[in-house]
């Protein structure tokens, strides 16, 4: 029996139906075939599709050569934009042409993109509020299942980037952006991780108008109860915490607020 792994991000939330209905096409039996769904996450703040893209990225790397990814964080969902699959490092990736795939198909490798059109690799009635379930639910089970990437449709080389706002360093400065918040209220950005050695054990944390004292750390354990650290999270970035605490809400921060870091 084939068996097809799909991993699926969305912003659909944990109650209500539409993530259901998203599995329920996934799940759906084939003769000598089926899929396996690996949930990502359904917890992406509504309509942020910087935060969905970090996410992505992220995860991608821990899931084999052979994965679809499907991803639905879909703002302008039944208008004129694109959908699209990439191909990337043995992956696939399937949803919106809103930027939201290509930092993890970068991450992978050199991606190729095609638009989603071949006419089979939907629902034969396609509602305009719920691509995630009528389009990209559908492509990415018949893909999992060995559906040809070239059959897909037309080449795209145009496909939408996100702006990103590239980290930076000087002298006993990192300065970069908050990308996400776990339940946790863990700040991770977008400074690598390899440049935290640059800063010493004591540092000052900004987000906004407001500062404090945090240490550099290893580990959480690293600092008592309540203390603001900063450390290396676990996708190789720099990440504010605070050891059995909440750093978003003690900084009020979110992703898509600067950050600096700073001696």
């Amino acid at each position: 029996m084939r068996v097809g792994l799909v991993s699926l991000l969305t912003d659909f939330g944990p109650h209500g139906r539409y993530v259901a209905e998203v599995r329920a096409v996934l799940l759906a039996p084939a003769p000598g075939a089926r899929v396996e769904v690996v949930d990502i996450s359904h917890a992406v703040r509504p309509h942020h599709v910087r935060e969905a893209a970090y996410l992505l990225r992220s995860a991608v790397r821990s899931f084999p050569p052979g994965t679809v990814h499907v991803a639905v964080v879909d703002p302008t969902v039944g208008t004129a934009r694109r959908a699209v699959v990439v191909s990337s490092g043995g992956h696939l990736l399937v949803g919106p042409d809103n930027g939201l795939l290509l930092p993890a198909a970068r991450s992978l490798g050199s991606p190729q993109v095609r638009e989603l059109v071949h006419p089979d690799l939907r629902r034969p009635c396609v509602y305009p509020t719920f691509w995630g379930r009528d389009v990209f639910a559908p492509a990415a089970r018949w893909l999992a299942l060995g559906f040809p990437f070239e059959e897909v449709g037309p080449e795209v080389r145009d496909p939408v980037v996100l702006e990103e706002r590239a980290p930076q360093r000087a002298p006993g400065l990192l300065v970069g952006e908050v990308v996400t918040c776990d339940a946790f209220g863990n700040l991770g950005t977008n400074i690598p991780g390899s440049w935290l050695d640059s800063l010493p054990e004591a540092v000052w944390v900004r987000l906004e108008n407001r500062a404090e004292p945090a240490r550099r750390v290893r580990t959480y354990a690293d600092a008592a109860p309540g203390t603001l650290v900063v450390l290396v999270g676990s996708d190789g970035l720099v990440e504010v915490a605070v050891r059995e605490g909440n750093a978003a809400s003690r900084l009020g921060g979110r992703p898509g607020d600067p950050v600096e870091l700073r001696a």
